[in-house]
C-alpha cells in the first residue's frame, strides 16, 4: 500500500510541476471566455460576501435567530 501511495504521490507532484511550467511559458493566455468566466465568478463572491457581512454587521443588537437553540436532540445518548 506505501508504493501505491508513493506513486500517486509522484504522479500528482508531476502534475502539478507540468501545470506550472505550462503557466510560466509566455504563450499560454487567457480567453476571452475565460476572462468573463472568471470575472463573473469573482464579482459574484465578492458581491454576497459583501452583502452578508453587511446584512450581519448592520444589526443594531444580536438577536436570538442568530444562534442555535440549546435544546436541539441529537439522539446520540439513546441505548
Amino acid at each position: 500500500m506505501g508504493g501505491l501511495r508513493r506513486r500517486m504521490g509522484d504522479f500528482a507532484v508531476n502534475g502539478l510541476l507540468a501545470m506550472l511550467a505550462q503557466a510560466a511559458a509566455d504563450d499560454v493566455g487567457l480567453t476571452v471566455g475565460g476572462t468573463v468566466v472568471m470575472t463573473c465568478s469573482i464579482v459574484l463572491v465578492l458581491g454576497l460576501t459583501i452583502f452578508c457581512m453587511t446584512r450581519i454587521l448592520r444589526e443594531k443588537r444580536p438577536t436570538e435567530h442568530h444562534h442555535a437553540p440549546l435544546d436541539i436532540d441529537t439522539h446520540d445518548r439513546e441505548a
